[in-house]
């Protein structure tokens, strides 16, 4: 990682008390943030989301948060989350501006762009967190100009295509000169443009597709496709499957009127006994209690925290 700010462990990090936030995001609306400048001593509440998260700390410092790691950011700095990351942050002795997006992941999973085909735009979100992009002396600057542009656009309400523009370039500006464990080449051209075409199915048909499927999309064996995607997406199909359908039955049960068969159903799952037992390990609450804390809180839809807090979290680690 390219001249980030200082890398320590932290063993303080406590799994028992991540909490699960829902973010208001969709294929209609890929991209929603936050931007604020936070006093000293600020905590920020270790969570967990489904969308990936991208962020940039425009002034001051702040001390990010995973499981074993703790890194300091300072200007110009950034941080990469993938989908149901645990993560925290703890502002210093200095206030901290900062701007952050959530971002809907297959936003980035179907992106390809011909003259860069193995470009893989998960990679930053999916390595471990201490090899991630960071930037540097020469690239803070141009990542703090960006930051102001993301800032500036959510304040105005922005439109979702300004919002992609600086985020596919603040990767791009972060990821120059990148020798992570997962080179950006990794996953050649013809493979990234297999997984669009499975991924991109997976989608249209609400994540009903098995490996088996998947694989033979691919004209690769199960066991080829799966070490092969996890590298790609940074977990197994399968998982990635199950989280999707489970996350899009959630906004559901928020979002409509819909019956829990139904939803369930809808979802791919085989019954409502099977669907309640999934939701109950992951979501750690019944669906029927999920919809009612969801639909009785006041916290805006941007940002609604699902569970209260020092709820002990069962989505694997």
């Amino acid at each position: 990682m390219a001249d980030s700010g200082k890398i320590a462990g932290n063993k303080s990090f406590d799994f028992s008390v991540v909490e699960i936030f829902h973010h208001e995001i969709s294929n209609k609306v890929p991209f929603t943030g936050r931007t604020a400048c936070y006093k000293p001593g600020t905590c920020y509440p270790y969570n967990m989301h489904y969308g990936l998260e991208f962020g940039i700390v425009l002034n001051g410092a702040m001390d990010m948060r995973f499981p074993g790691l703790k890194i300091h950011l300072s200007a110009g700095n950034v941080w990469f989350c993938g989908m149901w990351e645990p993560h925290g942050a703890v502002v210093g002795r200095l206030p901290c501006e900062q701007a952050h997006l959530i971002i809907w992941p297959p936003a980035l999973a179907c992106l390809r762009f011909d003259e860069a085909a193995q470009f893989n735009w998960l990679a930053p979100f999916t390595v471990p967190p201490v090899h991630r992009p960071q930037t540097n002396a020469t690239t803070r600057p141009a990542m703090i100009d960006l930051g102001v542009k993301i800032r500036d656009c959510l304040k105005n309400k922005g439109e979702q295509i300004w919002l992609r523009m600086f985020l596919l370039e603040a990767i791009i500006l972060a990821s120059r000169q990148w020798s992570g464990p997962l080179p950006l080449n990794q996953v050649s051209a013809g493979q990234a443009a297999q997984f669009n075409q499975v991924l991109r199915y997976f989608f249209d048909n609400h994540g009903k597709i098995t490996t088996s499927e998947a694989a033979g999309m691919c004209r690769m064996n199960r066991h080829a496709f799966s070490r092969t995607f996890q590298n790609f997406m940074g977990l197994p199909f399968a998982d990635f499957a199950l989280r999707y359908r489970l996350s899009s039955a959630a906004s559901c049960l928020r979002q409509t009127s819909e019956s829990i068969k139904s939803i369930a159903l809808f979802w791919g799952f085989t019954d409502t006994s099977h669907f309640d037992r999934l939701f109950s390990r992951y979501y750690a609450c019944a669906p029927y209690e999920y919809r009612h804390h969801a639909t009785a809180t006041d916290d805006p839809p941007e940002i609604r925290q699902c569970l209260s807090a020092k709820r002990k979290m069962n989505w694997p680690k």
